[in-house]
């Protein structure tokens, strides 16, 4: 491995490609597995059922992920983005399908995909003067402000888990993390790049070791099936396709700022024009996608845009290997159950690291732009709305359920401060200015 990394468009030799789009696999997979696994267990799935999900969720990422990075005409922003199953729609699903059935949960996907589509064709060229750069950063820093505390969850061995906060569990993780830290810290070339992986490697070791790995479910998965489209039909109420396409527009603004975190990490600027269009219509057509094998819509994989920052190896080539083998993991249950294996705290120990990259991402961006008063407001209100309704969910328990969605972590920072970007005055100058500051940088 080159000492500085590899850049967005290099291509690293296959002896290094390959491990590092496995890397890259293994935390879009465990990415890709939540939203598909909460939605199962909420709505009381059987293990057939559940199956059929779950292999549909990684098939979708697979197909998705290799779009974007590697582009098919004017779709794909051809930047190394992940795309999974945004876990921001299980909620959603847990409210919708109960009252309309799953297909009516699927077909408002697909509307709401459709919808996200059309809005960002007809106000594409003023997408920076709603979603401005300070916004996407806003909204970056709340993803890794939440993935860490999700990350500490995995560590204590799950929430909900029989032995969630066992020392053991937190052993595991230390062990994990020390690894990752040992390798990134004093590793050289290929084993800098690749330490989140062989600490993910080391702590499943120790885990099988000490008894804590069940591996009856690869043996008892199938070789070869091929994903399901509308397993569940479809079908299009009307209250549930404005709610899911409400959500999916302001899925942009996160879409933005995992794209903004990409392109600073690994080359230090801002996303051109046609690599933030094409990202986000990729966003809209694999979301589409997805609704038809029976998800919701997609997002950019957060934590796989931590790992660029960590491995310093920001090739699109290889998050495009990684999305072929999603979609192999899709087609084979045997590789998707021996991901689902790997013990939580390992997991959680291994992400701890590249969840706080995207957290120091978000505020590097929100710097970028030189924030003053207006924009200080606007950060403060909105991360506070989104954070703090985030911390304190009992809080809106009096309220339906769509309005702890719109005010709560990420659709709360994004929709709070976007409204604000548009009321406050001195609107028109900041958007000039980030314009500019976009434009310079690009040439």
């Amino acid at each position: 491995m080159k000492s500085q990394g590899y850049g967005m468009n290099e291509r690293p030799p296959v002896h290094e490609l390959i491990p590092f789009g496995v890397q890259h696999a293994l935390l879009v997979a465990f990415q890709a597995l939540p939203a598909p696994l909460l939605i199962a267990a909420g709505l009381g799935f059987d293990p057939a059922q559940t199956t059929i999900l779950v292999a549909c969720a990684l098939f979708v990422a697979g197909i998705s992920t290799i779009v974007q990075t590697l582009g098919i005409g004017s779709v794909g922003g051809k930047l190394p983005i992940a795309m999974v199953c945004s876990i921001v729609f299980v909620s959603p699903a847990l409210v919708i399908a109960p009252q309309v059935g799953y297909a009516g949960y699927v077909g408002a996907c697909l509307v709401g995909s459709i919808v996200c589509g059309v809005v960002f064709v007809a106000f594409s060229d003023k997408l920076k003067i709603i979603v401005p750069t300070f916004v996407s950063g806003a909204v970056v820093f709340v993803l890794g402000t939440t993935l860490l505390g999700v990350a500490l969850g995995y560590c204590a061995g799950g929430s909900g888990s029989v032995g969630f906060g066992d020392p053991a569990n937190y052993l595991l993780a230390g062990i994990t993390l020390l690894t990752v830290l040992l390798f990134n810290v004093f590793g050289k070339g290929f084993l800098h790049g690749a330490a989140p992986l062989i600490g993910l490697a080391v702590g499943f070791s120790v885990a099988a070791f000490l008894g804590k790995v069940d591996f009856a479910p690869v043996a008892e998965a199938a070789w070869f099936a091929f994903p399901e489209p509308l397993h569940w039909g479809i079908e299009f109420p009307v209250d549930a396709c404005i709610t899911i396409a409400f959500l999916a527009i302001c899925g942009i603004a996160e879409l933005l700022g995992d794209t903004s975190a990409t392109t600073m990490i690994a080359e230090n600027r801002m996303p051109t024009k046609r690599e933030t269009r094409g990202a986000i219509f990729t966003q809209a057509v694999t979301s589409a996608f997805s609704a038809v094998f029976n998800n919701g819509p997609t997002i950019s994989a957060s934590a796989d845009v931590g790992l660029l920052g960590i491995t310093k190896v920001c090739s699109r080539y290889v998050v495009a290997v990684a999305g072929v083998i999603m979609v192999f993991a899709g087609l084979c249950p045997k590789v998707s159950a021996l991901c689902s294996v790997i013990p939580t705290p390992v997991f959680g120990g291994a992400v701890i690291l590249t969840f706080g990259i995207v957290m120091v991402s978000g505020m590097q961006i929100i710097m970028r732009v030189k924030p003053d008063t207006r924009t200080m407001t606007i950060l403060a209100v909105s991360l506070a709305v989104g954070l703090g309704f985030s911390a304190q969910p009992e809080a809106l328990a009096s309220f339906p359920l769509w309005v702890s969605m719109f005010l709560s972590g990420v659709p709360g920072t994004a929709l709070t401060a976007v409204a604000l970007n548009l009321i406050l005055p001195g609107r028109k100058k900041v958007a000039e200015d980030d314009f500019q500051e976009e434009s310079s940088e690009s040439m």
